[in-house]
């Protein structure tokens, strides 16, 4: 199942009580997770590999209503570090081609997941130019403070 497939299903109404369950500090980004949902339906999903996880956070042994939300890339290979990804600065057209593993199938509801994969999406911002915005920033500083270190270390040679 994609995530597009079970987001086109679902209403916001039905989205909204349950994206204010697992997190009711949400609440005060209700007209921005509003827009993020009416903006997912009207997105072409992209096609790609990328298998969407969604693992359950514990606290001292106890299972919450929160999740660590993150991609599988089947294709990356052993020989490197991780196939695992971060997905907070991928485009909505892909997160919507996602592929959901069946063990998040299993854990949560659709809801839960559409909710969960949103939180994700939006870490960064509300729309997609707000993310790219974020992170261009990162990037352009990782360069300065990698500039900065070579240069300091010519200089004490």
């Amino acid at each position: 199942m994609k995530l597009s497939e079970i987001i086109k299903i679902h209403h916001w109404l039905s989205v909204r009580e349950t994206l204010f369950v697992i997190d009711p500090e949400l609440l005060e980004f209700e007209k921005e997770y509003e827009q993020v949902f009416k903006t997912l339906n009207e997105l072409k999903p992209e096609k790609t590999n990328i298998i969407l996880i969604i693992d359950r956070h514990w606290e001292d042994g106890e299972p919450t209503e929160h999740a660590h939300v993150y991609g599988f890339d089947p294709s990356i290979g052993k020989l490197e570090p991780t196939p695992y990804l971060a997905l907070e600065w991928t485009n909505w057209n892909k997160w919507l081609g996602f592929e959901i593993v069946e063990d998040s199938i299993d854990e949560w509801t659709e809801l839960q997941i559409i909710c969960h994969s949103m939180i994700e999406m939006t870490l960064d911002g509300f729309t997609e130019e707000d993310i790219e915005k974020t992170s261009r920033q990162i990037k352009s500083n990782i360069n300065t403070i990698r500039t900065n270190y070579f240069n300091e270390n010519l200089d004490d040679e």
